[in-house]
């Protein structure tokens, strides 16, 4: 017997960038010198520190002990350590010796994915908030003992203690959400939580004089002894700069270097500028960027692959036939990644969470992003939606259609259109009430989508009935199927005048002339990526990979894969690519699978 071959191949690990989520300065005990640290989010991997030194620009990169990035840093002079708070899988707090570079004993708090950030208290203890659970940690450098003060929100639905602020003598200011929003502070000393300022606002500078609150770009003071509000007369000229503004119009965090330079992250370059505000000097990170997972891909007329980057709001173009590939800069100023991408007339249409971006990118033309030329950022449709969870597809009036999630702490969706010729942008909120778009798909006549109760900074709502419906280009829905409660819903394809809809194991039949459903077809795995090989059969991605003829209802096995795939693509050369982590694959040739064209 020959041995078994696997159905697919390895093209490349095409997808790579930074994504900068953290950043401090201090002088490094090691040599004595000033640091930029960068803390760099590696999606499909694990995240890692790049410290680059402020003079000569050399870089260096160390690799975390666990988890794929981190928000978190705080410097502890007195310890000699840097402190990390990590996300999104375990929420460790590490502890790095800067002198010989060694990591103390991971610490977590069971169920926590995210360390949000880490402040000192005037107890000399260490705070940090965290998602899932709104906790306020306390961590001990001392005994390198980390520990749960306790829910800081009484409302379950409450997820995140998303930022904490220490510069309160005997006090720790907590902001967060997003069920509801709340501004609080925790007495340290009494043990005790209180509500004080405008719930979802966010503290804009602490000083001995005072503490001053940020909502909607207005500014409240409050006594740093008693909480009560105070006049603004004459401080809001003792606010400190925080964000310089960009060519691109973005206002960019930064921080202040030992010799008064301001220093910031703009995609994936670092920058520097004078402290009288001359123009930024960007620079490129002096480590090599790594392999990130991939998050969408598609093909051009020529087999080129597209794609983007899961987290980092970058896209990456690929050679499937030697792997050689090209990654670009951020292609917007928001933070996030890029879900939807559709070529039409030559150029590449993007949607992007978490600005609710629409984005246009012509390969042909020189990339100027920063001037928002090249890419060029259309009309977004934040901030009542901001996460394009349905993905882009090219409608029958060739328009390009995105289904959309709503904003944090709210559950609905929507769906837009990019008119392709003129860049003008439409939107449709709630279509289905209270539920976002996480499936869409298009033929020569509607537009189909699917909805579930996912929502951004919420838990799932286990009280909606999930939709199918079909959507006019026009703007209407002409028909729409609730499915029981307990069924949720995902990804949805048009092809041989049926729409696919995976529940389950199972695929349930729509047929559009009909316009009802026709039953389903058990697949005996959930189904991931779904792609249409020719008029009448489509690959489906699981556990294995699967051809299902929607005509005759035949299923054929193709192979094991080599884990969840959620984004494949056929070109018209008829390659079939997917991606599984940070890899691109191709189905070998000699597969059956192939025989479709």
């Amino acid at each position: 017997m020959g041995s078994y071959v696997e159905p697919y191949t390895a093209i490349a690990e095409p997808c790579r960038n930074f994504n900068i989520l953290g950043m401090t300065a201090f002088f490094d005990p090691k040599d004595g010198r000033e640091k930029l640290v960068l803390s760099n989010y590696v999606e499909g991997s694990t995240g890692s520190l790049i410290f680059i030194d402020t003079e000569t620009g050399k870089g260096e990169a160390l690799q975390f002990p666990g988890d794929t990035g981190a928000w978190a840093l705080l410097f502890m002079p007195e310890y000699g350590r840097l402190l990390v708070g990590t996300c999104e899988s375990f929420g460790y707090l590490h502890s790095l010796d800067l002198k010989t570079r060694t990591w103390a004993k991971p610490l977590r708090h069971e169920n926590e994915l995210y360390i949000w950030n880490l402040e000192l208290g005037s107890d000399g203890m260490v705070y940090g908030g965290t998602y899932p659970g709104c906790l306020l940690l306390r961590y001990d450098p001392g005994r390198h003992v980390l520990e749960s003060i306790g829910r800081v929100s009484d409302n379950p639905r409450d997820l995140y203690s998303r930022t904490v602020y220490g510069g309160v003598p005997g006090h720790i200011i907590i902001a967060g959400g997003y069920d509801t929003s709340f501004l609080r502070a925790y007495d340290i000393e009494k043990q005790t939580f209180f509500d004080f300022g405008t719930p979802g606002a966010e503290v804009r500078e602490i000083k001995d004089r005072f503490i001053c609150t940020e909502y909607n770009g207005s500014f409240e003071f409050f006594d740093p002894v008693t909480f009560a509000p105070i006049s603004s007369e004459g401080l809001n000229e003792e606010l400190e700069i925080r964000k310089l503004t960009l060519p691109d119009g973005s206002d960019r965090h930064v921080i202040r270097l030992a010799n008064g330079k301001w220093a910031g992250i703009c995609g994936q370059s670092y920058f520097l500028a004078e402290a009288d505000g001359g123009a930024p000097e960007l620079r490129s990170i002096p480590v090599p960027a790594p392999p990130t997972a991939i998050h969408t891909i598609v093909a051009d007329d020529n087999g080129t692959i597209w794609g983007a980057t899961e987290f980092g709001q970058t896209i990456f173009s690929c050679n499937p036939q030697n792997g050689t590939y090209w990654n670009s800069s951020n292609v917007c100023s928001s933070g996030g990644e890029v879900y939807g991408m559709q070529f039409a007339q030559g150029k590449l249409f993007l949607t992007a969470y978490a600005g609710g971006d629409h984005i246009v990118y012509d390969p042909r033309q020189p990339w100027d992003q920063l001037n928002n030329i090249n890419p060029k950022t259309l009309r977004s449709v934040a901030p009542d939606l901001i996460r394009p969870t349905g993905r882009t597809v090219l409608g029958p009036d060739s328009g390009i259609w995105t289904g959309w999630s709503a904003k944090y702490g709210t559950y609905g969706g929507g769906l837009s259109r990019i008119d392709p010729k003129t860049f003008e942008v439409q939107s449709w909120y709630d279509p289905i009430p209270g539920q976002q778009v996480c499936g869409l798909a298009a033929d020569n006549r509607h537009i189909y989508f699917a909805t579930n109760g996912y929502a951004s900074g919420l838990p799932y709502n286990d009280e909606v009935n999930c939709h199918f419906a079909v959507w006019s280009p026009a703007g209407e829905i002409v028909f729409k199927h609730a499915f029981p409660r307990g069924v949720k819903l995902g990804s949805v394809l048009a092809v041989g005048g049926k729409v696919l809809v995976p529940v389950g194991s199972s695929i349930h039949v729509f047929d559009t002339l009909s316009m009802a459903f026709g039953g389903s077809i058990d697949v005996s795995q959930s189904s991931g990526a779904l792609v249409a090989l020719d008029v009448e059969r489509a690959a489906v991605f699981g556990k294995e990979l699967l051809v299902l003829n929607v005509r005759t209802g035949q299923l054929e096995q193709c192979g094991a894969l080599p884990g969840p795939v959620h984004t494949a693509v056929l070109t018209k050369s008829g390659d079939l690519i997917f991606a599984h982590k940070t890899v691109l694959y191709k189905i070998n040739q000699n597969r059956r699978i192939v025989d479709y064209r």
